[in-house]
């Protein structure tokens, strides 16, 4: 079975919001409590922890060595915190943005959906619900492809720009096809093999995007 996925509201600037000096005080708790030996196992993850709660999550761009080498250890800590927090009390829990938990599998459906319908721009803003993503570091690749992909997000500037170009490019429910019909044929044939459904992604997606567009919030997927 795929892994399901949990679609959060976030500040409109997108994930440097949603760490907090809080939610760093709670993650580093959470990997201390996990590993008793985790000063010593884990310490340049818990030396980038303090560093972004000294300086704001805004200094996700700008690390300096070798806080960068533990980004995504940190973003597969904040995405367990996430995924899991319906199961113990946490600190500033994020308010979910969809009901619904696509599986990834969807997500990867859905996109072979996007990459026949639409833009080379909102195709890329797809893929970052699909392979996860990290803040544009300087000297670093923007669209970076995980292998074990944990977190995407949206800011809300890209929210806008995705909502109204979905609308432009694809049908609505309860199929989400394509608008031209060559587009519908190609996206048939990259869906060969796949086994998620697109249109539950696009479901759970389309009501994750209108929520965060009423409230001037940005999106985060965790898995």
């Amino acid at each position: 079975m795929s892994t399901p996925v949990s679609v959060f509201l976030i500040p409109a600037e997108g994930l440097a919001g949603v760490l907090t000096p809080a939610r760093l005080a709670s993650l580093r708790a959470a990997v201390v409590r996990e590993d008793p030996d985790a000063m010593e196992d884990e310490e340049v993850l818990l030396a980038l922890m303090d560093h972004l709660s000294q300086h704001g999550g805004a200094a996700l761009t700008r690390l300096p060595e070798p806080l960068g080498d533990e980004l995504l250890e940190l973003f597969d800590v904040l995405a367990e915190d996430l995924v899991h927090a319906d199961k113990e009390p946490r600190s500033e829990r994020l308010e979910l943005a969809s009901s619904q938990r696509p599986d990834a599998d969807d997500l990867q459906a859905a996109e072979a959906v996007i990459r026949a319908a639409c833009p080379d721009t909102l195709h890329r803003l797809w893929r970052y619900t699909v392979w996860g993503r990290v803040p544009p570091q300087e000297g670093a690749a923007e669209d970076l492809q995980r292998i074990n992909p944990n977190l995407g997000y949206w800011t809300h500037a890209e929210v806008r720009q995705l909502r109204e170009g979905l609308r432009e490019h694809l049908d609505g429910a309860p199929t989400y096809q394509p608008v031209s019909g060559w587009a519908r044929f190609t996206s048939r044939l990259r869906r060969i093999g796949q086994r998620g459904d697109p249109a539950r992604a696009f479901d759970a997606v389309t009501q994750a995007l209108d929520k965060a567009s009423r409230q001037g919030a940005g999106l985060l997927f965790a898995r």
